[in-house]
């Protein structure tokens, strides 16, 4: 059942409930009604014909005008009620007989118990008619409420089929309405579809309603965002397969002019061995071979460690970094650098070891290579559940809103995010930089 029906369902029960107390409230009010205007004749005919019969005592008027004195046949407009003369032996003598045809009568039974039932209380009034203080009969005055019911049926008939049609107009308007404002449900939807397809660029236009506006805006933002991060991730990665071409050749080349040579070289001394006949000659070409090895050891500690630092695998984590602050030190002896290192460290896997490790080392090659600073200062804590690495230089710094981040910058956030990290860059031309880095520990969550 989707929203738009069950919105429908629901207010079509509303209105349903409405109708029917409407139709409840209509139907007692006749029923009011008909009582009122029964009980009104009643009693206004009741006071007439008393008058009437208060003329009627004193005169010889009545004997006279056999056999119908009252002419009760001309009162047959009289509406709602039935008035009769009966005789001391209670034989009707005349009436204003006003009752219609039941075939024109098309009020229907319940209808017409549910009038019923207001006038169980209306009894017939019997008015005595005296003639010189001898009685000659009675007047009867008998409600008859069929005209009245028909009215009333008439009147309520009309009611409830207007309220039908107000009933049916508004559900077919709020139909229309409920409509009209969820579609933009469905490019949503469809939006959403071309997200998942891959289509980044889609985008979604801004609603009217304040609420659908709201989603057209967050989700127009996370589009950018999503595409941005992605496009970023997909520099990023151009960037590092890049990097890494440069490091192969970069390795190929150092493999072929350094340790080629000196390969070649020991080839050289050792054919000259080989084919020495003299002592003094052969201990010259292997101390020849000695050099060339002991250089190609410092090439080769060289490489291994642009490719992974050694004092990770051959130190504990903060005689590392202390190996590496101090290294630094003495490159940079004109920095005055300070640092503090607190905490144990002890759950600090590898790859948390190598990020921290690898964010520091970008920090200060980018320090000695751009920001001509003076002084620098270095924090590393082990809090509760986070590992908070802060480094701070007075140098030249940027302007954030116009920097393009270099492979430096991006490298160091995409190491911090592939660890659930954060990482804060602050920067003004000429007040420095400030890198903060948040790492949760194992188990946690930023």
């Amino acid at each position: 059942m989707n929203l738009r029906f069950r919105l429908n369902l629901i207010v079509t029960l509303v209105l349903l409930i409405i109708l029917v107390i409407s139709a409840i409230q209509a139907i007692n009010n006749a029923r009011e009604n008909v009582r009122a205007e029964l009980a009104s004749a009643m009693v206004f005919a009741a006071h007439m014909l008393a008058a009437e019969l208060r003329h009627v005592y004193q005169t010889e008027e009545l004997r006279q005008q056999q056999p119908a004195p009252f002419k009760l046949d001309r009162l047959v407009n009289v509406r709602h009620l039935q008035i009769a003369f009966y005789d001391l032996q209670n034989n009707l003598v005349e009436s204003n007989d006003i009752t219609s045809p039941e075939n024109s009568d098309s009020t229907p039974d319940w209808f017409k118990q549910l009038m019923q039932t207001a006038l169980r209380d209306i009894t017939k009034k019997r008015l005595p008619v005296y003639v010189n203080t001898a009685k000659q009969g009675e007047l009867v005055i008998s409600p008859e409420p069929n005209s009245e019911i028909a009215e009333a049926w008439e009147e309520t008939k009309m009611l409830l089929t207007m309220i039908s049609l107000v009933f049916l107009a508004v559900n077919i308007m709020v139909y229309i309405v409920v409509s009209h404002a969820l579609r933009p449900i469905s490019h949503i939807t469809k939006a959403l579809s071309d997200i998942e397809s891959g289509q980044l660029g889609t985008r979604l236009p801004i609603f009217k309603l304040p609420e659908m506006a709201g989603i057209s805006h967050k989700f127009n933002t996370m589009a950018s965002t999503l595409q941005s991060s992605i496009r970023d991730n997909h520099r990023l990665t151009q960037q590092i397969i890049s990097l890494q071409e440069a490091e192969r050749k970069s390795l190929a080349q150092e493999l072929h002019d350094e340790i080629g040579q000196h390969l070649t070289a020991i080839h050289v001394d050792a054919s000259v061995i080989q084919q020495s006949k003299d002592l003094s000659s052969s201990i010259k070409s292997a101390q020849a071979i000695d050099e060339v090895a002991c250089q190609m050891i410092v090439i080769l500690r060289s490489m291994l460690k642009r490719l992974r630092p050694g004092g990770l695998d051959e130190l504990s984590f903060i005689e590392a970094l202390q190996e590496l602050i101090n290294s630094w030190q003495e490159r940079h002896s004109q920095t005055d650098l300070t640092y503090h290192i607190q905490g144990q460290f002890s759950a600090l896997d590898e790859t948390m070891q190598l990020t921290l490790y690898r964010i520091l080392q970008e920090c200060l090659t980018n320090i000695s290579r751009h920001s001509k600073a003076t002084e620098i200062r270095i924090e590393l804590e082990e809090c509760t559940t986070t590992y908070e690495l802060e480094v701070a230089d007075n140098g030249e710094g940027f302007d954030m809103s116009e920097q393009r981040p270099g492979f430096g910058l991006s490298g160091m956030q995409q190491r911090v995010s592939s660890v659930n990290g954060l990482i804060d860059i602050n920067s003004r031309p000429g007040e420095g930089v400030i890198i903060r880095v948040s790492i949760p520990k194992q188990g946690e969550v930023m």
